[in-house]
């Protein structure tokens, strides 16, 4: 009885129910994880109708009754949109950790050893690779993925579907969001950054009181082991620090 009456739901709501697949596809193809480059589409459709069917029961009343026509479609792609920048929001908090680790790389003399990254085709530091891989462990330590589903039924409430605008509003939390970004790479390298600069004027220093040592040639070793013994003892620091961006995140 109950298979029943879910199958006389969904055929009695197939647009609601089309209209919430729609967001969590533009989720399921931005989000952190799932918008790796290897994963195969077919998978990302698939979950996305799971995560529709899924959050149905709940976010039905918040998305209200639906006419079908021509409009449909143009709703659909809003909700895509949508779906897509609540992905892409939580996707800064890895590309800022990712840029924390090119920071800390360029100042210990590691950002020579850059290889290319196929997610973001760009070229990725080993360090900045490190650190976004550090990001995506504390999303999925801290149940990310059940946080933004819960967002995604959430936004239904702030942003009712079909109801997209792109006002003064909408522009300064897109902006806000990358301006949070940045704000987290300079805290996450913050750390080991200001000690490996302050390490280059130190042996700036001694290189001018002692001419004879050759310190241009020992200073790149030096600043490597020692960024390296610095990041190192700096992760906790930052598995604090994003820790506490993926709290604040959807809140």
């Amino acid at each position: 009885m109950q298979g029943e009456a879910l199958e006389a739901w969904f055929s009695a709501n197939a647009a609601v129910w089309l209209l919430i697949t729609a967001r969590a596809a533009g989720v399921c193809f931005t989000a952190p994880v799932l918008a790796a480059p290897g994963l195969d589409p077919r998978f990302r459709v698939a979950l996305a109708v799971l995560l529709g069917a899924w959050m149905a029961p709940a976010a039905a009343p918040l998305v209200g009754t639906i006419e079908t026509g021509r409009a449909i479609v143009w709703l659909v792609l809003n909700e895509v949109l949508i779906g897509g920048l609540i992905g892409w929001s939580a996707s800064l908090i890895v590309a800022a950790a990712r840029q924390a680790g090119d920071l800390v790389a360029a100042q210990s003399g590691m950002s020579t050893s850059a290889l290319f990254d196929p997610e973001t085709g760009e070229e990725l530091t080993a360090l900045g690779h490190l650190y976004g891989l550090i990001a995506l462990a504390t999303f999925l330590t801290l149940d990310g993925p059940l946080i933004m589903a819960e967002a995604m039924i959430e936004s239904f409430r702030t942003i009712p579907a079909g109801r997209l605008i792109f006002e003064r509003a909408t522009a300064e939390l897109m902006f806000s969001q990358v301006a949070a970004a940045l704000s987290l790479a300079v805290r996450a390298a913050a750390p080991p950054a200001v000690a490996l600069a302050a390490a280059g004027v130190a042996l700036g220093w001694l290189g001018r009181l002692a001419p004879s040592v050759p310190l241009m040639t020992l200073s790149l070793p030096i600043r490597a082991a020692l960024g390296v013994l610095l990041v190192s003892a700096s992760l906790v620091t930052l598995i604090a620090c994003l820790t506490n961006a993926w709290s604040v995140w959807g809140v």
